[in-house]
């Protein structure tokens, strides 16, 4: 069983995608908003990494995927507390 390649506009094209979702994971303040286009980044290179048909797309996305784990696994905490924080305002008080 072969492993399907993608094509070579094809894989350049997701890194150009890789590379814009990167700039907003960097620039956005929202934690919410950072791990999404960090996820989203990370997944993306992902893909590129495994099924591009040359080694240099393949490194340059195996880089960008080290770089959006990096930078959410650092985004990771202030998330967290971002997410608790949201749930302790919007629960109900808990009745007697």
């Amino acid at each position: 069983m072969t492993i399907p390649k993608l094509k070579a506009t094809t894989a350049t094209a997701l890194l150009g995608l890789v590379a814009l979702s990167l700039v907003p994971g960097l620039a956005i303040l929202s934690p919410d908003g950072r791990l999404f286009f960090l996820a989203l980044a990370g997944f993306v290179s992902a893909v590129v990494a495994l099924f591009a048909p040359s080694g240099k797309k393949r490194l340059v996305a195996a880089i960008a995927l080290l770089i959006a784990v990096v930078m959410g696994l650092q985004a990771w905490p202030e998330y967290k507390a971002h997410a608790d924080a949201w749930k302790q305002r919007t629960s109900r008080p808990q009745g007697k």
